[in-house]
């Protein structure tokens, strides 16, 4: 579940990234994730609630 957050917290950071044209290839993924573009957090939430979950699976094996 740590590989999961971990994944679509790099994806949240990419999409930031190309929404504010820091990327050289900020067109080409914007192209195809628009709306993900304008709205990083929608990949952001996912992701710090899934750490979260994670972190709930975690203490209840301790």
């Amino acid at each position: 579940m740590f590989l999961v957050a971990l994944i679509l917290a790099v994806a949240a950071g990419v999409f930031f990234g190309a929404g504010n044209s820091a990327l050289p290839w900020s067109n080409d993924i914007c192209r195809y994730g628009d709306v993900l573009c304008q709205h990083p957090s929608w990949v952001g939430v996912p992701a710090v609630l899934s750490l979260v979950w994670a972190f709930f699976l975690r203490v209840d094996r301790l």
